[in-house]
């Protein structure tokens, strides 16, 4: 259903970052597993995100791939979302969905134009193509985004680090250079 006003038509509820589930997703032991979609949500499916989780999994509100005439609202891995782009919610189902609202609860307002500005830096940010890091020296630091590929040093707190491996899960950096290889002699 879409809440409508009188002299303007359907009003607008809130701004969204939306998104696409990826029509290939790999899932298991070092990503050898892939699968058409996600369990719940069909390639190509579209997602509406409420709220990202840490570095890595988002809130999503959609239409599940067996039940098409019902939102759910489930957690999934960013990774799985692509074509992101900001949308203006005007159902109130959806929006109910996505506030986690039972249907006699009251809506909550919203400011459209903060939520606007918020969603569009996240769906830039989030194109971006980014993958996670740790430092060696540091294990319990909470890991951060670097992109895609990954560059071979960076400096945090006035320490240069390294590149010392990288596959699709993250990358890790070290404080030690990586080593010389000695040159070929020529005789």
């Amino acid at each position: 259903m879409v809440s409508m006003t009188e002299e303007s038509g359907p009003q607008a509820l809130g701004v969204f970052v939306v998104a696409n589930v990826a029509q290939e997703t790999s899932h298991g032991d070092g990503g050898l597993e892939i699968r058409q979609g996600l369990r719940h949500f069909a390639p190509g499916a579209k997602v509406w995100i409420f709220n990202p989780i840490g570095t890595g999994s988002v809130v999503v509100v959609g239409r599940h791939r067996r039940n098409s005439r019902r939102y759910m609202r489930i957690i999934i891995e960013r990774r799985f979302l692509t074509n992101l782009r900001v949308r203006t919610c005007y159902s109130t189902a959806l929006f109910r969905a996505l506030w986690d609202l039972e249907r006699d609860e009251e809506l909550p307002d919203s400011d459209l134009l903060r939520q606007r500005e918020w969603a569009e830096e996240l769906a830039r940010e989030w194109n971006t193509p980014a993958m996670k890091a740790r430092l060696d020296d540091q294990p319990r630091l909470t890991p951060f985004l670097v992109s895609d590929p990954p560059p071979l040093e960076l400096r945090r707190s006035g320490v240069t680090y390294h590149l010392a491996h990288f596959n699709a899960h993250g990358a890790r950096y070290s404080p030690e250079p990586p080593p010389v290889e000695p040159s070929p002699r020529i005789d």
